[in-house]
């Protein structure tokens, strides 16, 4: 009850809710007194706003993934980007972006596509090493996504892989996001 309320927020009541047919929902809609439907269980024409969300994030995580020109087995961190900028990008009925909606102020980070190209500045030995002591500091890398904290909010910091790694790997183990 207590949490589903924080992430609405404290002074947001809906009109009506809709979620699945589980005990944890019916207990906290009763508890805080909303009116909500659920869906049949088994028959997934009944649960159309969910199967529509599920299909607009395999839609959109297939479309970054073909953008980027990555293969799918990148599958899980293009999801992961695409969700996070549905959610800081597209506005909702009410205008604000679902950011803003929990966090109360609108994201304030870089807004990269997956997969783009980005130039890093590298923190590990190995990596510095990578630079010429009297060229440029940055390094070439892709772009995967936006780090989070636990509850989705940006801790401030861009995962990206480095461009010579995934061109010299054989598998995606071989590839460690920085």
């Amino acid at each position: 009850k207590k949490a589903f309320q924080r992430f609405l927020g404290p002074q947001t009541k809906p009109k009506h809710v809709y979620a699945d047919n589980s005990e944890e929902f019916k207990l906290s809609m009763t508890e805080l007194e909303y009116s909500h439907d659920t869906s049949t269980p088994h028959r997934p024409q009944t649960n159309g706003i969910a199967e529509r969300a599920v299909r607009r994030v395999k839609e959109g995580t297939s479309c970054a993934l073909h953008q980027s020109g990555l293969t799918d087995k990148w599958w899980v961190s293009a999801m992961k980007c695409y969700c996070f900028l549905h959610c800081i990008v597209t506005q909702m009925f009410h205008g604000k972006t679902a950011y803003k909606q929990r966090f109360k102020k609108e994201f304030a980070g870089p807004i990269i596509p997956y997969g783009a190209a980005v130039e890093y500045l590298p923190i590990t030995k190995k990596d510095k090493a990578k630079c010429h002591k009297l060229g440029g500091k940055l390094l070439k890398g892709i772009f995967l996504g936006y780090v989070q904290h636990a509850g989705g909010g940006w801790t401030g910091d861009l995962r990206v892989i480095d461009q010579e790694e995934i061109n010299e790997a054989t598998l995606v183990s071989e590839v460690y996001p920085k």
